[in-house]
């Protein structure tokens, strides 16, 4: 059976005192959300929340939800129980081998109308998977992760996370550490690149379009799935591609999609491997999150 695209409007508009409800999403499992660095990220996504309040003159509640692999709180139906409107998956690798439980609520959650909003790691998370990946890498990132093997992502989007650059970044196997990985992760809060703003029927981010932006880098970009899943898969928007790079990546990443846009059954979903709401020191990256996160929770249209 071919399924119709939910069509997603072009108009511009604001829901005024509206009220938001927003989960940042975390994972016990995943050695980044076990870091200090999570606090810190939670703070900022919290700020730019509340930055987003008086900019727009809505109202939103911030939540912040923990799983271990057995429970925890989306596993415990906590979505349903808080009404919640839109979840941000703010980054990391717990998404890459997670329980099936927990990606089937997730899902559901988007296809009944909640918005995925799915930053760095977590824009492979919501994607169909990892594309042009040596073999030789694959055992290799499940040895520095911890993980036995790698789970089916969500297939929220048409898209995939395109590992073309990796193969670059991370040499020789036999010779790579968590050293290196953590040296490399090092190398993303200092990185600036510049996204280009595509022009399109969609209107997320219509005062940027045409424009370029530099931004903090996060994973690796997104590239079309396949072909002939347009077919059954709702159109993908680019919201942004990439103009130029920075460390660690190289000028292979130039052209390829940096946030896009779609719908899943009733809900909404945004991928951003980049980093718009920790870069540091430059509102408009800032507002690129919040228009992303008023849009995804139907404020934005």
């Amino acid at each position: 059976m071919i399924l119709p695209s939910v069509a997603i409007s072009s108009s511009a508009g604001l829901c005024f005192q509206k009220t938001i409800k927003v989960a940042i999403i975390r994972q016990h499992w995943d050695i980044i959300d076990q870091s200090s660095f999570s606090r810190f990220s939670t703070l900022v996504h919290r700020h730019r929340l509340n930055q987003a309040e008086k900019k727009f003159d809505v109202k939103i509640e911030f939540f912040e939800f923990w799983d271990d692999w057995l429970g925890g709180d989306i596993q415990d139906g906590m979505l349903k129980k808080l009404d919640i409107d839109v979840i941000v998956a703010p980054g990391g690798v717990g998404g890459w081998y997670s329980p099936k439980q927990y990606r089937r609520i997730i899902k559901k959650f988007v296809w009944d109308g909640g918005g995925f909003y799915g930053i760095c790691g977590d824009a492979t998370f919501g994607s169909l998977g990892i594309e042009n990946l040596d073999s030789k890498y694959i055992s290799l990132m499940r040895r520095m992760l911890g993980y036995e093997e790698f789970s089916p992502m969500l297939g929220l989007a048409n898209v995939y996370t395109d590992a073309t650059v990796f193969n670059r970044i991370l040499g020789n196997p036999v010779f790579f550490t968590k050293i290196n990985m953590y040296r490399l992760l090092s190398q993303l809060p200092l990185s600036r690149a510049p996204i280009y703003f595509e022009k399109s029927n969609l209107h997320i981010q219509e005062p940027y379009m045409g424009k370029s932006l530099q931004v903090m880098m996060g994973s690796a970009p997104l590239i079309d799935g396949p072909f002939i899943y347009r077919l059954f898969m709702p159109k993908v928007y680019t919201i942004a591609t990439y103009k130029g790079y920075d460390k660690p990546y190289d000028r292979s990443i130039r052209g390829e999609k940096a946030i896009i846009a779609t719908t899943y059954g009733k809900g909404r979903v945004i991928l951003s491997p980049v980093h718009t709401e920790l870069t540091i020191g430059n509102r408009q990256v800032n507002d690129v999150y919040m228009r992303n996160v008023l849009w995804l929770g139907d404020c934005l249209t």
